[in-house]
């Protein structure tokens, strides 16, 4: 932390005074506001509500990649800042569709007597974490097993830094933002993309990816990496939200799967800005993660005005304290949820979370079930983990 205390100083020299204050007072009234954005197919039920509703029409900082690969509808919320819009329609232009197979394998259907649901989410370093080894170690689920005989309770997996490796990914047009190629290899096996994943596993699957990996194509074609749910359930009711622009360009997923009874529960994997460039994080005041978290907050208040559905957000928000500002606001707007705790889930630092808010009391958290896995299965992070049950 010295050392970066120093770096700060030493880059902020012969930077006018007059020149600071201002970015300060810029950064610290960047509007986090939210609206619908409006795919590309408007012919869709959800570009149809979006055209309606929102400010963003057809052709307005558009992006191909909002679509499906299969043209299935999925709902978009983004800024309402057209600078941050503009900027996101660049990174956009990288990457390939929106991948969405919302049905499980057949098999799956069949009731389990137990009416719990495992959330898990976990950072799986573009590759580098075992997600076949971690489903079966885990939650006891072997995705070579023949048919039924993997399934022995329900789970959705919350995924950040999931990549997808595709001809389908697009060659990137002069100029568009591009990040650097991260590939790496998990302990045991061949490195995997989601798709490869969900479809060797037999799982419902909706990735949204936030950027390009890298300019160089893999194995298997070009990349792009993001965030993706992986569920034994259906997943229905999926939205892509694009959160205001930091650092980098991020979308969260969110999909809504089927408990006991007729009861639902809605999901978000959510990954945040670690750090920006020094400009923006002492414009801001260093509050990056907290404007992109009250984005992703009031978007999904537009989706649930009463609050009255019950709701796990959870993901990588590059947090260095369970007391950082984003941390207590995500407790305000997820009252149900147990405190933080200070476990440590990549190195020293606490970038992991999950939070809860149970709906009327149609959610409700297994105790003793809230835990970090020991073992971080090839990835820079250990996975997060909670039990709940669905009333």
């Amino acid at each position: 932390m010295v050392g970066l205390r120093l770096s700060i100083v030493e880059r902020l020299s012969g930077v006018p005074a007059r020149v600071l204050v201002v970015v300060f007072l810029a950064g610290c009234t960047v509007s986090h506001r939210m609206q619908p954005v409006s795919p590309v197919d408007v012919e869709s039920e959800a570009g149809a509500i979006a055209v309606a509703d929102g400010e963003s029409g057809p052709g307005s900082h558009s992006c191909e990649a909002r679509r499906t690969g299969d043209g299935m509808a999925v709902r978009w919320f983004g800024p309402h800042r057209d600078p941050d819009r503009r900027s996101l329609a660049a990174w956009c232009s990288a990457v390939g569709p929106v991948e969405l197979r919302p049905e499980p394998a057949p098999y799956m259907v069949r009731p389990i007597a137990d009416s719990t649901l495992t959330v898990v989410t976990w950072n799986v370093h573009v590759g580098g974490g075992d997600l076949v080894g971690f489903l079966n170690d885990e939650l006891g689920y072997d995705c070579d097993a023949a048919g039924p005989g993997r399934l022995s309770r329900h789970f959705v997996l919350l995924a950040q830094e999931t990549y997808r490796a595709s001809e389908g990914v697009p060659e990137p047009p002069e100029g568009a933002p591009v990040r650097s190629r991260i590939a790496e290899d998990p302990p045991s096996g061949p490195r995997l993309d989601i798709v490869r994943v969900a479809e060797r596993c037999g799982l419902a699957l909706f990735y949204a990816p936030s950027m390009r990996n890298g300019l160089e194509a893999g194995e298997h074609g070009r990349e792009d990496r993001g965030s993706a749910i992986l569920s034994t359930l259906p997943l229905t009711e999926p939205v892509a939200i694009e959160l205001p622009l930091e650092a980098q360009r991020r979308v969260t997923v969110v999909a809504t799967v089927p408990g006991p009874g007729g009861s639902e529960l809605r999901v978000a994997s959510v990954h945040y800005d670690v750090a920006g460039n020094i400009l923006r994080v002492l414009g801001t005041g260093g509050s990056m993660r907290v404007r992109q978290n009250d984005g992703l907050t009031e978007a999904l208040d537009l989706m649930d005005p009463e609050r009255g559905i019950p709701i796990v957000v959870a993901g990588d928000l590059n947090t260095w304290s369970y007391r950082e500002t984003v941390i207590q606001r995500m407790l305000e707007t997820y009252p149900d949820s147990p405190p933080p705790g200070r476990e440590k889930t990549r190195g020293d630092w606490p970038p992991d979370h999950l939070f809860f808010r149970a709906g009327g009391g149609a959610l409700e958290l297994v105790e003793g079930s809230y835990r970090v896995v020991g073992d971080a299965y090839g990835s820079d992070h250990k996975a997060r983990m909670a039990i709940f049950r669905l009333r």
